[in-house]
């Protein structure tokens, strides 16, 4: 039977990836994109919604949709105001659950951080576990959070943390234990994909098991 999907973030370094792929994948038969602009993309299965994600009145009174995917994600550096920061990592993936579950969503699919934890003393993990926390209250029938660590790939933006991140990895990638090493963009999103159509009853997984997942 096939099923609707829908992309949050599908913009992004892992989301435009996923986009491809579940687009491609005859097990969707419409995939819907929420964005702030509209994407340079035709294909029969895409819908696009655009508009501002912030907005509660956005996203109408619910998301029609079978799996849900949430890839979005800002950084401290591209958002210094803590306030919206904390709107969009937090409140944007909690917003849209909410409005999946009023649209009969059987799966949610986030991508969270490595070290997420709502007790953490640094505000860029804490946001990540209390998003987490407030996803796990919800009673979403199927809940998967990939925390993954660096990822790798080409952005549309330059990172400087990331380069520099990116480039010390290649140096000493060699030394870190597998759970810490940095993850391709296409791996997390095929493993998502992947995961999404299969019978898995794990809730989070690390880098090592995303790159498991996407690699098999």
């Amino acid at each position: 039977m096939s099923k609707k999907a829908v992309v949050i973030g599908a913009t992004g370094l892992v989301g435009k990836h996923l986009l491809e792929y579940l687009l491609e994948d005859d097990f969707y038969s419409a995939v819907t994109v929420y964005a702030r602009k509209p994407l340079e993309k035709e294909n029969p299965k895409l819908t696009q919604i655009i508009g501002d994600l912030l907005d509660d009145d956005f996203f109408g009174d619910c998301i029609e949709a079978d799996h849900t995917f949430c890839c979005i994600g800002t950084t401290q550096s591209k958002t210094p105001d803590l306030s919206l920061y904390k709107n969009i990592d937090y409140g944007i993936p909690v917003r849209v659950a909410q409005m999946g579950l009023k649209g009969g969503m059987d799966k949610f699919l986030v991508i969270s951080s490595m070290g997420a934890n709502e007790k953490s003393h640094l505000f860029y993990p804490r946001v990540k576990g209390q998003m987490e926390k407030a996803l796990r209250k919800m009673g979403i029938p199927h809940l998967h959070i990939f925390r993954p660590s660096l990822i790798l790939g080409k952005r549309d933006e330059f990172r400087v943390g990331e380069k520099l991140g990116i480039f010390l990895y290649k140096i000493f990638g060699f030394l870190i234990p597998a759970k810490y090493k940095g993850i391709q963009a296409t791996t997390i999103a095929r493993a998502m994909q992947k995961i999404a159509k299969g019978n898995y009853s794990q809730t989070v997984y690390l880098s090592h098991e995303i790159q498991k997942a996407g690699s098999d």
